[in-house]
């Protein structure tokens, strides 16, 4: 018998099957990790059928079974031929699998009577990254050098995270003769190792337009104003114009916003009250015309300048620009940046 070697314990089993059950995904990274998790219960019950149910998800099916094709197609086949999606929305199945329907009643009952009521939740975050935009952060813009304790206190985490994060950074760090530190310099190569793993590291949710007609980006702005969110910021193009006039870019390719979730909670209703024909998706090939980006540190360093909105700080802006693929935008106002840091640190 092979030995269990993960722990981790599915939300539902019988005798013939495995059920992992996730209420309003939003996350691509929570699909994932509850696909992985399946896989390898099934590798070792080879008797039982998985089945990952996606109780009325925020991501659009299609986009759904998008993400579960690309997956089986990585796994070995005979597991993969036990591994189903199920897509449940208000208490009605969509696209269900012959074998789930003669599921005993009483455990579809208990899938649907488990729905939560409250606000969806995100993965974990990576506080180590979090530190060491943190860090990058405070160069930028000129704040001086910080201790350990703001830096704990900012981001939310202990002392050996700050201390992998600086670690991390090595020669770059400058430490000071009261045990503050700071940059030396702008730490090209760890950015670059950041920006390859950017995307696993940002927990993003993005939205196509699922009709004829597409409102426009300033449109939704305008809407998104009347909501008045102090929590929800202006990030990507229209961010990094407001930090760099001089982008070199024409009008707005699409919405990027960042929403601080520093407990982990997500609400995204908002998002229908600023256009109902948004709908998620995960699928590359449909045009994303606005993104949810999610601050997990514990403080946000949103800017307020008086407007309506607050914007999302500089990083975030400029990694939105290279997630968004507008790389010369994005080298541009790097290069801002970088020079503005060494300016306000005498550099």
């Amino acid at each position: 018998m092979k030995q269990n070697r993960i722990n981790y314990k599915p939300d539902l089993e019988t005798e013939t099957t495995v059920i992992e059950v996730k209420h309003h995904l939003s996350a691509v990274r929570t699909l994932r990790d509850s696909m992985v998790k399946l896989a390898m219960i099934l590798d070792e019950k080879t008797n039982k059928q998985g089945y990952l149910v996606a109780v009325d998800p925020r991501i659009s099916v299609e986009s759904l079974c998008f993400q579960m094709d690309a997956f089986k197609a990585l796994m070995q086949p005979d597991i993969a031929h036990r591994l189903k999606l199920v897509v449940m929305k208000h208490g009605q199945s969509v696209g269900l699998p012959p074998d789930f329907a003669e599921l005993e009643p009483r455990v579809i009952d208990q899938i649907l009577s488990e729905t939560p009521t409250g606000e969806n939740k995100l993965p974990n975050a990576y506080k180590r990254e979090e530190v060491f935009l943190t860090i990058i952060h405070r160069w930028v813009t000129g704040q001086g050098p910080m201790t350990a304790r703001h830096l704990e206190e900012t981001v939310g985490c202990n002392y050996r995270t700050v201390s992998s994060a600086v670690e991390m950074l090595g020669p770059a760090i400058e430490r000071q003769s009261d045990r503050r530190l700071s940059l030396k310099y702008f730490p090209e190569r760890d950015w670059k190792r950041f920006l390859a793993i950017a995307q696993e590291v940002r927990s993003t949710v993005c939205y196509a337009d699922a009709s004829d007609q597409p409102r426009s980006p300033e449109l939704l702005l305008r809407r998104l104003e009347q909501l008045s969110r102090r929590d929800v910021s202006i990030g990507g193009v229209p961010g990094a114009k407001h930090y760099f006039s001089g982008l070199d870019i024409v009008g707005i390719p699409r919405i990027d916003l960042c929403v601080h979730a520093p407990d982990r909670k997500v609400e995204l209703d908002f998002v229908s009250r600023i256009d109902p024909a948004l709908e998620q998706t995960c699928d590359p090939t449909r045009p994303v015309r606005l993104a949810v980006h999610f601050v997990r540190r514990k403080k946000a360093m949103f800017e307020n300048d008086g407007s309506v909105l607050p914007w999302a700080d500089p990083l975030e802006c400029l990694i939105e620009l290279y997630l968004a693929h507008l790389d010369h935008q994005a080298l541009g106002f790097q290069d801002y940046l970088v020079e503005q840091g060494r300016s306000l640190n005498g550099r």
